[in-house]
């Protein structure tokens, strides 16, 4: 680990534009085929982070690697949003259930665990820092941004589930972890990435719950907290009338005196994307970065080229003063020291068998899923299903039309378990009335629902027309064995109150949809205990 004197040293080796550089962290599709824009961007800002996203071509990360050793004295850091393993960034790579499921799970150590073998393949495969644990609170069941990416409604339960994700993160300086989405997603009904969305908690209710939750990471050393286009009206004052109170993105009152000075917060402070509409619709554009480091940021992510000219001129006019700038760069190097970026990277990983590591994972994987699926009403005692093999099985998958947002995957899963078991299984996707007639002689009509804030559906979670079909004029409801899955938002029987067999997985993952049909079938029991309250249950 480096001194306070050695940082100190290495801060004046710098030149203003290398210290600028420092706190910019250009975005790279790891898909595209060409990375001459990054290094442009490299070359002419000396930037010091690279977020990657996109499915990640062969040696592409070692490629980003090699321009920041060509235009950087510090070592670069890589960082991608790991939300539920090293899925999230590769397709052939362990996905966790999503962290909803971690919170039904209950199982802090489990969850540790999980993350520290997450940590050493992300680490093997060159990122180094996640934007992640989510520790939003979802208050909201209409909240179209946390849902099943939060762990819970609790704030409790998400200290102690979030807690443990840092820890296991953190362990052995393998990955960094970053608590977001400060001060706290999950109470409005709308979306950050479309507007300034609103955390309209007193300051007692925000500080006994967000507050909360933000201490304990803080107890746990996460390295970063993200800042997040959300204000907070009970700590701040408004912009002007129309546009009301400022993101924390650009908010001193937040940043400053509530996140580092009330709070106490030492680690670094980032931005989240600043091209979100919940930023930039609230300054001109040539003021965004400029006024996100006034306010007491320190990196900020998604900048444009011309963002490195705006902050330069802003610290030789005086506007963003010489020791805000040291400040930020000060912060950004302890993050990467204890990445552990300044030693020999060999030494980080010695000793570590990989394949071990992978199996390792799925076990976890598996072991978090089957302790987290919820039965919910089991009014009809339809489950555990008593089959034969040969029996017709009739699925009707309701979900978010396709196209307009981010893939999320599917439930082939489900599908291919249940073939493997000898049942004869026909399946349609957002069916229309006539499609219904298929069910007709099936012994077990099973509703699968794929709903949630990972579709990317942007301003809603409710069913819409083109789900709603199956239950038109009845037609689902005349069989007399249907189950209701919600392998997403678990608020669905708010949707169906009239179901009378309804399941919560929250979560699509390979292993919950495995886990799903092990439940179903009586080989294993129900576990899960709902971290959500659910009004209709």
């Amino acid at each position: 680990m480096l001194t306070e004197k050695q940082i100190e040293s290495l801060i004046d080796s710098l030149t203003l534009d290398e210290m600028i550089g420092q706190m910019l962290c250009y975005n790279v599709v790891l898909s595209g085929d060409d990375l001459s824009r990054t290094e442009e961007f490299l070359s002419k800002t000396h930037a010091g982070s690279l977020f990657v996203d996109g499915e990640a071509k062969a040696n592409r990360i070692d490629d980003l690697m090699a321009m920041f050793k060509k235009y950087n004295k510090i070592p670069g850091m890589i960082a991608a949003d790991i939300e539920n393993g090293p899925g999230s960034l590769w397709s052939d790579e362990v996905k966790l259930p999503h962290p909803m499921a971690w919170g039904a799970c209950g199982d802090a150590d489990l969850i540790r665990r999980a993350h520290e073998a997450i940590a050493i393949r992300c680490r093997q495969k060159g990122v180094h820092w996640s934007f992640s644990p989510l520790v939003d609170i979802n208050f909201n069941c209409d909240n179209p941004l946390v849902n099943i990416r939060g762990i819970s409604d609790r704030a409790e339960l998400v200290a102690k589930i979030g807690r443990a994700a840092v820890q296991g993160f953190e362990a052995g300086g393998r990955m960094m972890s970053c608590a977001k989405h400060f001060p706290g997603d999950g109470v409005d009904d709308r979306n950050q990435h479309f507007c300034t969305t609103v955390n309209s908690l007193s300051k007692e209710e925000w500080m006994n719950t967000f507050g909360a939750v933000y201490k304990e990471m803080f107890k746990a050393g996460v390295a970063s907290v993200m800042v997040a286009h959300i204000s907070l009206p009970a700590y701040d004052e408004k912009i002007n009338e129309w546009l009301g109170y400022p993101p924390a993105s650009l908010s001193y009152n937040l940043q400053t005196k509530l996140l580092k000075e009330e709070l106490g917060y030492t680690g670094c402070v980032i931005s989240d994307a600043m091209s979100m509409v919940g930023a930039c619709a609230c300054v001109p554009a040539d003021r965004l970065a400029i006024e996100f480091f006034k306010a007491g940021g320190d990196l900020m992510i998604f900048p444009v080229l011309e963002d490195f000219d705006r902050i330069k001129g802003a610290v030789l006019s005086g506007e963003i003063p010489m020791e805000r700038v040291r400040d930020a760069v000060r912060r950004v190097i302890r993050l990467k020291d204890k990445a552990r970026l300044f030693e020999d990277q060999d030494e980080v990983l010695k000793g570590i068998d990989f394949n071990a590591n992978v199996e390792e994972l799925k076990n976890l994987a598996t072991e978090i899923a089957e302790k987290s699926l919820c039965l919910v009403r089991n009014y009809g005692k339809e489950v555990p299903l008593s089959l034969k093999p040969g029996d017709k099985i009739f699925i009707a998958n309701i979900k978010n039309i396709e196209g307009g947002g981010l893939p999320a995957g599917s439930l082939d899963f489900v599908e291919e378990e249940l073939r493997n078991r000898g049942f004869n299984v026909v399946s349609r996707d957002n069916p229309h009335r006539g499609d219904m007639e298929e069910m007709a002689d099936a012994a077990v009509v099973l509703v699968n629902c794929k709903i949630s804030s990972q579709d990317y559906n942007g301003g809603s979670l409710r069913i819409g027309w083109p789900q709603i079909a199956p239950f038109w004029r009845g037609e689902v409801l005349k069989h007399p064995h249907v189950i209701f899955t919600s392998f997403g938002d678990p608020y669905k029987l708010h949707d169906f109150p009239f179901l009378k067999t309804y399941i919560n997985t929250f979560s699509f993952s390979e292993y919950t949809q495995k886990a799903f049909v092990k439940a179903l079938l009586g080989e294993i029991p129900f576990q899960g205990k709902s971290p959500v309250t659910l009004k209709d249950e």
